[in-house]
């Protein structure tokens, strides 16, 4: 039986403050956001470690080759890179990217910066791939690069064979690998060169490491929000601003996500948290693409979205002023990397 709203309600706020409280940060139901003095430690929280090694350059550069070769699609005409701008994050802002076969994609593509410091995360909005390796494979043979009709074994064939006939990637699989040429050695090599893809810096990254000066006053008194009243943190926490985690957050859609990968209820409805680096470059925003603005995004987040049972208990009821939603815009605005896109507009 459904439980009262009222009642789940409480239960959502309680769940919340727990999880939070235990993190360290910030009760998600206090009234105002973040005091000044403790904006010091949450800083912390945020502050970005130092990009990853390259342990196979030759590797991670025969992956580049790669990402942007449209010979390792079943047409021959779509490239990694079609669904992934460097410019925007490695993501486009197409709602649904049209893929292989023609047609458009269930789901809006999601950006591939920073995963390399997620190796132990799945991969995808419903977590469908254990590993970059499995993600990139799976794309080739039966997903969005394999014209879906066609049989993969034959889809599988005709691209070693293309990669093969070219003797600048035979020189450079040896070189790197010292293997033969194959879907797997493939799959690697991308794996490898999606592992260096490092978000850009940005005026909060500066900020985080002492300039006062990279971010506006709206800014951090979004940021304040943003880990207080606004509650984004419980779920957008970290440098990269993601749990790595599944949530239904309530989005109108009758896609189940993970809730079907895994054969779970309580999973319905959910999918990935995205990281919120270079978000303001990519809307329409959530899997489904349902919001266009991040304004609309934060009016989504206060409303809730749709009640069901395996609605996120991490949802809690809030309560934003425009100039406090125009703040937290102004803060993400912030995580747009030096040199990434159009020019932010603070």
């Amino acid at each position: 039986m459904t439980r009262p709203h009222h009642q789940k309600g409480i239960a959502f706020i309680v769940a919340a403050a727990i999880l939070l409280a235990a993190a360290g940060v910030l009760a998600l139901t206090q009234s105002q956001p973040a005091p000044a003095q403790d904006l010091k430690s949450i800083k912390a929280d945020y502050r970005r470690p130092a990009a990853l090694p390259v342990e196979n350059k030759a590797l991670a550069n025969l992956g580049r080759d790669l990402f942007f070769d449209t010979r390792i699609s079943a047409s021959g005409k779509t490239a990694c890179a079609s669904c992934h701008f460097p410019e925007l994050g490695y993501v486009v802002v197409d709602a649904h990217p049209i893929n292989d076969s023609g047609k458009p994609t269930s789901r809006k593509s999601q950006p591939l910066i920073g995963l390399g410091h997620a190796s132990k995360a799945l991969v995808g909005w419903d977590g469908r791939s254990a590993t970059l390796e499995d993600q990139a494979k799976a794309s080739i043979a039966t997903g969005s690069m394999s014209m879906r009709q066609t049989e993969t074994p034959v889809i599988v064939e005709v691209i070693e064979e293309r990669v093969k006939s070219d003797t600048g990637y035979m020189a450079k699989f040896n070189a790197a690998l010292g293997q033969p040429i194959d879907i797997d050695t493939i799959a690697l090599a991308l794996a490898a060169f999606e592992r260096t893809l490092e978000p850009a810096a940005t005026p909060f990254d500066r900020w985080v490491a002492g300039d006062e000066g990279a971010i506006s006053a709206a800014a951090k008194r979004g940021f304040a929000l943003f880990n207080g009243k606004a509650a984004c943190v419980a779920c957008h926490n970290g440098w990269r601003f993601t749990d790595d985690q599944f949530h239904d957050i309530g989005t109108t859609t009758t896609d189940q996500g993970r809730g079907t990968v895994v054969k779970d209820e309580s999973l319905n409805f959910a999918f990935k948290t995205p990281t919120l680096r270079s978000v303001a470059l990519r809307a329409p925003y959530m899997h489904n693409a349902s919001l266009a603005t991040l304004d609309e995004v934060v009016r989504h987040y206060e409303k809730g979205g749709i009640d069901r049972p395996s609605r996120s208990p991490l949802l809690i009821l809030i309560q934003l002023s425009d100039a406090e939603r125009s703040d937290l815009v102004v803060f993400m605005d912030t995580l747009t990397g030096d040199g990434e896109g159009p020019k932010s507009r603070h």
